[in-house]
């Protein structure tokens, strides 16, 4: 009786799966749309721009194709192990502690988080959750907070309050159990196994997350989702605006608000958190008040003013000198240094400060001036032994006295 032909690809697949056994069941890893090559080759390409200056990322992305297909197999047959983070502190805007992980790393959790854990988590958002999300960020909360502000006064004119809330350490302080329950809740069984595989080789212990991950960015503005909706929906207050964990409301009566405060205040003890004492408060709907990087202010005619928090413009002059001295020793070109003025004059364009840019222009101006003529000076002639020296009219065009 002849044998029976068996199928070659199913021949090498039972071979490489006695080669490499599984710890979970091999269903867990077959998901195209993550781990498929089209997919990670996808965020391969998202995940490259800036940072192909280092070597590790240079390299993977020259080797792109053989790359994306080692990492493919040992997603799908369970060999996959991810490298040891890298942990090392910011100090701007504030002191952070930031996890750096491997560029194949990154291209895995870019495709994770891409095709299954952002589409899931952000269904069931409020519009008013700004932080992270396609379309949004601080251009779409900013406008978020002037067009309530501007709803409120046509509707009760100067009466009323604001109350700002901020979480105390809303990272450090986020418990990990708090944050499975919130990915299972939104996520299908075999992406939610594959969210906490990834954080439990991230982070050690019961509590804190640090910024950087794009999947902890996730689970920031989607801790809070509940107390979002519980605003929204049974507290009643409309003007609600949160990104990630500095939220506004706008109210016509300060009892109620203090109401709201004590109530979001239970909810998020319940969760391990609290409100910074510090920057909560409540105040006047036309006093002025800082969030995401602007003073708001209300005047009585209804028009609101976006100016500038004074210390980004300090912080942009004190930037601008030391570039300045870099630029005279010839370690940075002229270019670089108006590129990068540029960024913040962009971001202070966008509220009431034309007269704030017409200073800071005539301050790069003053600088580069004064840089140029100090360059200018240095240059001008050399002597025999290759010291600058001045030189008359006469010896410029080539005359004697």
């Amino acid at each position: 009786m002849p044998r029976k032909r068996q199928n070659p690809t199913a021949a090498m697949r039972a071979t490489h799966m006695r080669r490499s056994p599984l710890r979970t069941p091999r269903i867990f890893f077959m998901d195209e749309s993550v781990v498929g090559f089209d997919a990670l080759y996808d965020s391969m390409e998202k995940c490259q721009k800036g940072v192909t200056w280092k070597d590790s990322a240079a390299h993977y992305v020259l080797n792109g194709i053989r790359e994306t297909l080692k990492l493919e197999e040992q997603l799908k047959t369970g060999s996959y192990r991810q490298h040891d983070p890298m942990h090392f502190k910011i100090t701007s805007p504030k002191p952070r502690d930031i996890i750096s992980i491997s560029f194949r790393d990154r291209v895995y959790q870019r495709s994770l988080n891409d095709n299954s854990v952002y589409p899931q988590m952000t269904r069931h958002l409020i519009y008013d959750n700004a932080a992270c999300q396609d379309d949004k960020g601080t251009d779409f909360a900013r406008k978020r907070v002037k067009h309530f502000l501007q709803e409120h006064y046509r509707i009760y004119g100067t009466k009323g309050y604001i109350a700002i809330c901020d979480v105390h350490a809303y990272y450090p302080s986020m418990r990990h159990d708090v944050a499975e329950k919130v990915l299972r809740k939104g996520l299908d069984e075999k992406s939610y196994q594959r969210c906490r595989s990834v954080l439990e080789s991230q982070y050690a212990g019961d509590t804190g997350y640090n910024p950087g991950s794009q999947m902890v960015q996730i689970i920031g503005i989607s801790m809070l989702n509940e107390i979002d909706h519980y605003i929204k929906e049974r507290l009643h207050i409309h003007a609600y605006l949160r990104y990630m964990d500095d939220a506004i409301l706008v109210h016509p009566d300060r009892a109620y608000l203090e109401h709201c405060i004590n109530q979001i205040g239970e909810m998020l003890g319940e969760i391990g958190l609290e409100f910074n004492r510090g920057k909560t408060k409540i105040i006047k709907v036309t006093e002025k008040f800082l969030f995401l990087g602007f003073y708001y202010r209300l005047t009585d005619t209804g028009k609101v003013l976006m100016s500038l928090n004074p210390e980004r413009t300090k912080k942009e002059r004190r930037k601008l000198r030391r570039m300045a001295a870099k630029y005279r020793r010839g370690e940075m070109s002229r270019d670089t240094i108006y590129q990068s003025y540029a960024g913040w004059r962009e971001l202070a364009s966008r509220g009431n400060n034309t007269k704030m840019i017409m200073r800071m222009d005539a301050y790069l101006k003053n600088l580069m001036e004064v840089d140029n003529g100090a360059e200018k000076k240095q240059t001008v002639g050399q002597g025999e032994e290759g010291v600058g020296v001045p030189q008359s009219r006469s010896s410029k065009t080539g005359g004697t006295d």
